[in-house]
């Protein structure tokens, strides 16, 4: 049989210097493998909290958007009551789409929505007609109840400085 040769000093030296070397380079890839990871938790977690921020702001954006409908609404009640006061003045659709900038068919949708508010808040249609109330057959003063609240007219100025205020 064939026996082993004998290693030297030199080669078992050198082996263990490989051997300590391979453990230094072990543990600095441990230890760069654990900063990655550090890293990475790091950054997963950044995602999250910019999810965090995106559904916030989506959820701000929907209450804003919410508020200016509602305010929208409001705005346009407003609106068809100056158009039922017109209309309760005996302007014609005609001529006050042309007095405000819009189709006599816009007129007529807002003068149907502010009879239609009148109607409900006279108790939902007791008595006369949506249409015959805003066109002043309301009762025996002519006067149309403003169910949008008060409409400001800022060519005239607000109450208490000079101007006549609601209407």
């Amino acid at each position: 049989m064939a026996t082993k040769p004998k290693r030297t000093a030199q080669e078992i030296a050198a082996r263990k210097r490989a051997m300590a070397r391979a453990l230094e380079l072990t543990a600095e890839r441990r230890k760069r493998e654990e900063e990655l990871t550090g890293l990475a938790a790091d950054f997963l977690t950044t995602r999250e909290l910019e999810a965090d921020v995106h559904s916030e702001l989506k959820k701000q954006i929907a209450r804003l958007r919410a508020a200016a409908e509602a305010e929208c609404v409001r705005l346009r009640q407003q609106g068809a009551a100056v158009v039922a006061v017109m209309v309760a003045r005996g302007e014609g659709a005609g001529r006050i789409g042309q007095r405000l900038g819009v189709g006599v068919g816009e007129v007529r949708l807002l003068r149907d929505e502010a009879a239609q508010r009148v109607q409900e808040a006279a108790g939902r249609g007791g008595g006369a007609g949506g249409r015959a109330a805003v066109r002043g057959d309301a009762g025996p003063s002519g006067v149309v109840p403003s169910v949008a609240g008060p409409v400001l007219r800022p060519s005239l100025g607000a109450p208490g400085a000079g101007g006549p205020g609601p209407v």
